[in-house]
């Protein structure tokens, strides 16, 4: 079974890392700038590792937790990659009906599991995204392929992530600007739990269920069996053209339940004025905002991802939604 790594704070200690147990964080005594410094203690020296485990425990309502993903890493993300969220998108939901859809956030878009969300000045379709993210314990610099079996060897984590997105910046902006869209600050709550796989474990990875609330209002529940383009095929196709990291994080697509929905006025609003962009931004924000409403200042999301079995549990997010 793996390890519950955690980044915290109290009201008189600065961030810290950390391991939870139950309702309970043991500080864990390391000098470990970065997130890729405790997987490389995890994996590579164990006995290292568990005797920085405190056993002097803090009650989990009294800390603050961070992001555990530093910020100086990629993230990579998959899009489209459920079949429900393909068909509320206007697509077909064959295997065979699309090439993967791969694209970046900034990091800089990284934010605790419970900081505030910020609208930024002007957006006027902030939408959500759960995603399970799967953190690399190891380098790749050149073109691979893995399989199945391999994948312990270069998946080290699993952590809840929240790609949260300015669909009216993604469609609006000059030549629909996906990055803009996906990589303002705030856009990424990440944890709070980075959870250090055992190979044990990998036999939970079809088996994680991702649930997102908005007001208490559940939008989004799915399991992970429900993965077109799975881990073992999508990191084979970034080492064809990118490097990757230890410590980097892959987000691996989002369930049916977003607030954007395909609809004929908003497809034509891209289609037919694909070269204008004030106008297609124009019909596009009035045709999604006439069948829903988005994210609003005040509106609270709660996520929470565990696998089904119960033995792994990546925490709670509960993020509200404010002006920039």
């Amino acid at each position: 079974m793996g390890t519950a790594i955690v980044r915290f704070s109290t009201s008189v200690d600065a961030p810290a890392w950390g391991v939870k147990r139950g309702e309970h964080v043991h500080r864990l005594a390391l000098d470990a700038p970065h997130h890729r410094d405790v997987m490389a203690c995890y994996f590579d020296n164990r006995s290292q590792f568990d005797a920085a485990v405190s056993d002097t425990a803090i009650a989990v309502e009294d800390a603050s937790f961070h992001s555990p993903l530093s910020e100086q890493i990629q993230l990579f993300a998959q899009g489209l990659n459920y079949a429900d969220h393909r068909s509320e998108s206007g697509l077909s939901t064959n295997e065979d009906a699309g090439e993967n859809l791969l694209f970046m956030k900034a990091a800089s878009s990284l934010c605790g599991p419970n900081d505030s969300i910020l609208r930024p000045a002007g957006c006027e379709l902030l939408d959500y995204e759960i995603e399970l993210g799967l953190v690399l314990r190891t380098d790749i610099t050149h073109a691979i392929t893995v399989t199945e079996s391999e994948l312990p060897t270069y998946i080290g984590g699993m952590i809840i992530c929240n790609d949260v997105s300015a669909r009216d910046l993604m469609f609006g902006a000059p030549m629909m600007q996906w990055f803009r869209g996906k990589s303002q600050r705030t856009f990424c709550p990440a944890g709070p739990v980075l959870y250090l796989l055992d190979e044990e474990d990998f036999t939970q990875l079809y088996a994680m269920e991702l649930r997102l609330w908005m007001n208490g209002e559940l939008k989004q529940h799915a399991t992970t069996d429900l993965l077109i383009h799975k881990p073992a095929k999508t990191l084979s196709e970034i080492s064809v053209f990118s490097n990757m990291n230890a410590g980097d994080c892959i987000l691996t697509g989002t369930p049916g339940g977003v607030l954007v929905g395909a609809n004929r006025k908003s497809a034509l609003a891209i289609i037919l004025n694909f070269t204008n962009d004030d106008k297609r931004r124009k019909k596009f924000v009035a045709a999604q905002k006439s069948q829903t409403q988005f994210l609003q200042p005040g509106d609270v999301l709660q996520l929470e991802i565990k696998s089904l079995n119960g033995t792994i549990n990546l925490g709670g997010q509960k993020n509200t939604i404010a002006q920039a």
